[in-house]
């Protein structure tokens, strides 16, 4: 019984490991974005309405067939007066005689179809929806791009603040063996207690910056499972490295710019075309609609209700006919909105030409920040080497008693001042390179 116990309870908590801890690739990371982020399912219910939309258009060219039963009852019949010479032709002419007709119940049950044979504005309608189809998949698609964007700038940080971490507690680790060291030296006699103390300030505000980098890392990370739709509480493990990651941006090659692989350039032509089409609609109500019609029924009626009683008798009735409607004059209100839209399609026109012009500039300024990112991070990656090789120096210096604690707490500090600049260059990088990336229609 203990051993089942234990079996199921080792079961669990293996099972909630293997739950909690995800390893993420950068491209895994985004897919799972894909999947889970509700702006992405917002994009896809749009699409979904999209489609219902298209539907719906398309439904009113299709048959309508309805079915009514209809009972009425004559709480009073309706008096008619009809000339009394109808029925004397020696009464008078100015007498009348009054006269119900009808039959106080009646019901009626009637099958109803009609067909729209031609409408402009249906047509016109048909081709709106289809492109309306095409712009929600295109948003949706822009949607899921910005989502990877941001998902791997959310990745980089990540990255960014655990090198920091780890960078500064590497540091931490040294600092930490020289205020050992420098103890002992004490206690033997050989500095002053003042040296020890301005060991541990050293150290002391080193740690509180590598607190400081450790909660920016949680926040990164945090950060990170939200916008993937990850819980908070769970565990994730990046796969990709920086050093990857680098590799990739760094190795390029500059191409042109094709603005009209932008989802952005795209969706301001179909803006253009939808549109045009409204006001093609708005052209196409002068034109005339033509639709067919049919009819057939059955009618009771009675002086009581009787309507399912036997031997009741039901009158049929059939019918069939076409309608032509063509209007003739609206009080001038259908060419204001055809005006109205004309002046929205030009909007629409200026619009993308705007875009347009606004992504040619992107791509140039992308390009220019790229170049300029690769630069600075060989810059600083140098700058690196060398306040290492000064800060390498100085502590071993310092160590045979040959340089004082100020020295090396300034080594120390433009160490870790070029670290971080190299970290920052880093991330502007590969935030550069995705950029870049985009621009290119990518």
């Amino acid at each position: 019984m203990t051993k089942g116990i234990i079996s199921i309870a080792f079961c669990l908590i293996t099972s909630y490991f293997t739950q909690a801890q995800n390893a993420f690739s950068i491209k895994q990371a985004q897919e799972h974005a894909l999947n889970n982020n509700y702006d992405i399912k917002n994009a896809q219910l749009d699409v979904e309405h999209a489609s219902k939309k298209m539907q719906e258009t398309l439904s009113v060219g299709l048959p309508q067939i309805n079915a009514d039963i209809e009972w009425q009852n004559f709480i009073e019949v309706p008096t008619t007066l009809v000339p009394a010479s109808q029925f004397n032709p020696e009464a008078p002419d100015n007498i009348y005689t009054e006269m119900q007709f009808g039959i106080p119940h009646s019901t009626n049950a009637s099958i109803t179809a009609s067909q729209l044979i031609f409408n402009g504005s249906y047509l016109v309608g048909l081709k709106a929806a289809k492109y309306f189809m095409k712009f929600a998949k295109t948003r949706k698609n822009l949607t899921e791009s910005q989502i990877k964007d941001s998902v791997a700038t959310a990745y980089f940080n990540v990255l960014i603040a655990k090198e920091n971490s780890d960078f500064i507690e590497s540091i931490v680790r040294i600092h930490k063996d020289i205020v050992e060291e420098i103890q002992e030296k004490y206690l033997n006699g050989f500095v002053e207690d003042l040296e020890v103390d301005r060991m541990f300030l050293i150290l002391s505000q080193m740690e509180m910056q590598y607190a400081n980098t450790q909660r920016q890392t949680e926040i990164a990370e945090a950060y990170l499972k939200l916008i993937i739709g990850s819980p908070l509480e769970d565990e994730i493990i990046l796969s990709d490295s920086l050093e990857q990651l680098l590799n990739a941006s760094v190795n390029f090659k500059l191409e042109e710019a094709q603005i009209e692989n932008r989802l952005e350039y795209k969706m301001a032509d179909m803006k253009i075309r939808l549109k045009e089409l409204d006001m093609r609609r708005y052209q196409s109500d002068h034109l005339p609609t033509v639709s067919a019609f049919a009819s057939i029924g059955r009618n009771a009626m009675g002086v009581d209700f009787n309507a399912f009683e036997e031997n009741v008798n039901w009158y049929p009735s059939q019918l069939v006919g076409v309608k032509i409607s063509l209007p003739i004059f609206d009080g001038l209100g259908g060419m204001a909105k055809t005006q109205q839209a004309r002046l929205i399609y030009e909007q629409a026109k200026n619009d993308k030409n705007q875009i347009t012009a606004n992504l040619k500039l992107a791509f140039l300024a992308s390009q220019s920040n790229y170049l300029n990112a690769i630069s600075n991070y060989n810059h600083e990656q140098n700058n690196v080497i060398l306040s290492k090789k000064i800060y390498d120096k100085t502590l071993e210096k310092y160590r045979e008693g040959l340089v004082s604690s100020i020295e090396l707490s300034e080594a120390g500090s433009d160490y870790l001042e070029t670290s971080t600049n190299l970290s920052q260059s880093i991330y502007n990088l590969l935030i550069n390179n995705l950029n870049y990336q985009r621009c290119l229609g990518k």
